[in-house]
């Protein structure tokens, strides 16, 4: 990756590690990041007194600015989520009572219409046990006079009107 290539990306983790490595290219032959603790500049270094690497102080005060900014923006569209989530379970709640009046007018309907369907049953009954009644008088009275004119007329052979 070149020099300029590495200013012009932004900054990001990969950034700086590739500003740690960049620092220490320019000593021949050390290709090796050292991630030393802040506290030791006094103590003993593995590379024989060497100084520590210079620390990019600014790239990661941009880091962690970057992060405080990815918080906030993944805070403010949870709480976006949040009212969204509220308001379609406030209109669900409100379906909901909807559907349950719905259902509860259906459900008076549904009684009236039964009772129709037994009071309309009761009457079919009713009706039917009339034509019984009607059928056995229009046969009781009707019927044995009937009986005899036709087989007198079965036997001569014409028909009676």
């Amino acid at each position: 990756m070149s020099e300029q290539a590495a200013k012009d990306a932004p900054s990001s983790g990969n950034s700086i590690l590739m500003r740690a490595w960049q620092a220490n290219v320019t000593r021949p032959g050390d290709k090796v990041i050292t991630f030393s603790p802040a506290g030791s500049e006094g103590g003993s270094s593995s590379e024989g007194g060497a100084s520590p690497p210079q620390r990019d102080w600014v790239s990661a005060i941009d880091l962690v600015q970057e992060a405080a900014e990815a918080i906030r923006i993944s805070e403010e569209r949870a709480g976006e989520l949040e009212n969204q989530l509220r308001n379609v379970i406030a209109q669900a709640e409100d379906e909901v009572r909807q559907l349950q009046k719905t259902i509860a007018s259906n459900q008076v309907l549904l009684a009236q219409a039964e009772d129709r369907a037994r009071r309309a049953e009761a009457r079919a009954k009713e009706a039917e046990s009339w034509l019984v009644r009607i059928h056995d008088a229009v046969f009781s009275a009707f019927g044995a006079k009937a009986k005899p004119g036709t087989a007198e007329s079965a036997d001569t052979g014409q028909d009676t009107p």
